[in-house]
């Protein structure tokens, strides 16, 4: 679609801008979104979505190294770092050195909350399904995930 369409097709929906035809301001106009209704969820007991994909990967896999986490979560070293610097700050992590390597294990407190982040990750896909349908969030993340994979092996 050219931006002349788009720009018609705006006028008529309020929703769509002369920009909605850009997978740049699309892609990141979701994540913002997305963001927001995981931080809400996950900000009741006092995380962002991030910590809790980190802290599930570590109660899962307890003295996993912050590369292995990089590798996992699709992050850089200095983000993991920083996040697992949070993590310990609030009590649910702790690093161990191993030699040259640094282990990252849960604390009591870490595994605690748990079941409080599961609860949290159904509530998203929930509110995710309920506002765009259960179909499409499955194509969707499939879809995103694919080009995610597809651009980090070009880049």
């Amino acid at each position: 679609m050219d931006v002349e369409t788009v720009v018609t097709v705006a006028k008529e929906e309020k929703s769509v801008t002369r920009f909605s035809a850009c997978l740049l301001f699309s892609a990141n106009a979701l994540s913002r979104a997305i963001t927001a209704i995981g931080d809400e969820e996950f900000g009741r007991f006092g995380l962002c979505y991030s910590h809790a994909y980190m802290l599930c990967e570590v109660v899962g896999q307890p003295g996993i190294t912050p590369s292995e986490l990089s590798e996992t979560l699709y992050l850089t070293p200095s983000t993991i770092t920083r996040l697992v610097e949070k993590l310990e700050q609030k009590h649910l992590v702790r690093r161990e050195s191993e030699g040259k390597k640094t282990l990252i294990y849960p604390t009591a407190q870490g595994t605690a909350l748990q079941p409080e982040i599961s609860e949290a990750w159904d509530r998203v896909g929930v509110r995710y399904s309920q506002l765009i349908g259960e179909t499409n969030v499955c194509q969707l993340t499939r879809q995103v995930f694919s080009a995610v994979q597809a651009l980090g092996e070009g880049a």
